[in-house]
């Protein structure tokens, strides 16, 4: 792999990981909706490599919920959703239960796991968003730490640093294998088995295909960079 394209594999790595974070932290707006088709340009373009054929149906669930998207149905479907998200990811019923590590790994909410969860943001010197008022190990914040790894990755890679960036990249595969690949299966399961709009079905289904496919190319690219 070329430098550049190892650089450009990690900057959409990036944008995927911040796309569906914003998915999974709260209801989508109206803008979000209206955008959505050219923010999931990234994840989609990945689907070649994708190799069950429930996420290539999900993709194309995904492609024609997009392409339906328009003016005149945008306030119905936002409602819809938000509906669907506050089934899925506020409890308001006991399935799924809250979208955490620590209730699907210990059975409820700020356990071991969140505790774990902490000290792998802290070795990176960050922390949990204040206004984001969900546990620290809520499937929106570990979203959201890969992505900043991803980030702070590709800055080093732009620099010329490979040991800097071979840091953040062992970072983001210890925490898929430590983290969300134990426990996302089962959200992902949840959701399929409640959600009502088709839409979080397929996410869920993608989120998980993703997950998974990166964490081999995690491990890819931590070859890549060498010694």
């Amino acid at each position: 792999m070329k430098f550049d394209n190892l650089i450009n594999t990690i900057q959409k790595r990036k944008t995927i990981y911040a796309f569906l974070k914003g998915i999974y932290e709260t209801e989508l707006s109206r803008k979000f909706l209206a955008e959505m088709p050219r923010k999931m340009k990234p994840l989609l373009s990945l689907t070649e490599v994708f190799s069950h054929a429930e996420a290539k149906k999900a993709v194309q669930e995904l492609i024609q919920f997009t392409s339906n998207v328009s003016p005149k149905n945008i306030d119905d479907l936002q409602i819809r959703l938000a509906a669907d998200y506050a089934r899925l990811f506020l409890s308001i019923n006991k399935i799924p239960p809250h979208p955490s590590e620590s209730v699907y790994r210990e059975g409820t909410m700020m356990q071991y796991s969140r505790d774990e969860v902490l000290r792998a943001y802290w070795s990176f010197g960050v922390d949990k968003t204040k206004n984001f008022t969900e546990p620290e190990d809520h499937i929106a914040v570990e979203l959201s730490f890969l992505a900043y790894l991803c980030e702070k990755a590709h800055e080093a890679l732009e620099k010329g640093d490979k040991k800097e960036a071979k840091r953040y990249m062992q970072g983001q595969k210890d925490f898929l294998e430590n983290h969300l690949v134990k426990w996302l299966p089962r959200l992902v399961k949840d959701i399929r088995g409640t959600a009502r709009t088709p839409f979080y079905k397929s996410i869920a289904v993608l989120t998980q295909e993703f997950v998974e496919t990166d964490l081999s190319l995690a491990k890819e690219l931590i070859e890549k960079l060498g010694t």
